[in-house]
């Protein structure tokens, strides 16, 4: 069986079960097996696939289904144009989180910050972290996770782009183990937190829910973390610092009600389907001793 003919079984295959990108994960899977760009397949249309390749797609097929994420069975996904490592101890980085860490690059870049000093919460597979110190040669980010898995995965992609020395993470929840060192030191706070509803975990796709459930679930009303990291911030953030938190769609009047008192008004983005999606706060006001 050719590249071409594999492709298109593979298709039908996915759409028959409903998978939302069935020529994208079809091309992704099988340039995953054969270690080649996407584009490559193309260029090889006619190339024969061995027994054994053939074998190894439709093994990556039924798992696909089963369903696991791409991400998952390739062990990688692109994020900031960077390749990084994941697996099911972490989410998945999604193309709006780069927004996240897009804006946070244009802050450090409009105050003139060489050096910041930025804490990523929830670092999960390190994305965040990884692309912030990879674009802002000068950054020192702390990444922070209540998962020992997770971290392990966050230390791989440190190392894989030679950041130790200005990336490092620990175990924590939230800001925890910042709170004790009294110091209003961090320039920019940043964090995709949980914050799907109790309610709306059932709802989820199919390949979604095998993401980890920690990374997803956001309490009753999804701003469990939020209402937590309230309580937190202003005992770590500089006075002229920044909060950048990604939020649920619907969630954007409900956080900047918990930050606005402390950290002044609030700016939203929308994400690429125009749903609110980021929220900043530049913090103003002084510290008060």
């Amino acid at each position: 069986m050719e590249i071409k003919e594999a492709l298109n079984k593979a298709v039908d295959f996915f759409k028959k079960h409903q998978i939302s990108q069935p020529r994208l994960d079809a091309e992704v899977l099988l340039a995953h097996l054969m270690g080649m760009e996407r584009i490559q397949l193309y260029v090889n249309y006619d190339l024969p696939l061995q027994e054994d390749e053939l074998k190894g797609y439709r093994q990556l097929i039924v798992k696909r289904v089963s369903p696991l994420p791409v991400a998952y069975l390739t062990g990688e996904k692109e994020f900031m144009s960077l390749a990084l490592k994941v697996n099911p101890a972490v989410l998945i980085p999604r193309p709006e989180t780069e927004l996240l860490v897009e804006e946070v690059i244009n802050f450090c870049q409009d105050q003139g910050l060489k050096e910041p000093n930025i804490v990523d919460i929830g670092t999960g597979s390190g994305a965040i972290a990884v692309s912030l110190a990879y674009y802002l040669a000068g950054a020192r980010v702390l990444g922070i996770d209540i998962s020992r898995k997770a971290l392990a995965v966050a230390r791989e992609n440190i190392c894989s782009y030679q950041l130790e020395e200005r990336v490092k993470v620990i175990q924590g929840d939230l800001l925890e183990p910042l709170l004790k060192l009294h110091k209003n030191n961090v320039d920019i706070i940043v964090a995709n937190p949980p914050y799907i509803r109790a309610t709306a975990m059932a709802s989820l796709p199919p390949d979604v829910k095998k993401e980890p459930k920690e990374a997803l679930w956001g309490g009753d009303d999804g701003l469990f973390f939020y209402k937590k990291l309230g309580q937190q911030v202003a005992q770590v953030l500089k006075p002229t610092g920044l909060l950048a938190l990604e939020i649920g769609d619907d969630q954007a009047e409900s956080v900047r009600c918990l930050f606005n008192q402390q950290l002044g008004p609030a700016r939203l983005l929308k994400d690429y389907a125009g749903k609110n999606r980021i929220i900043l706060f530049e913090r103003k006001q002084q510290v008060v001793s």
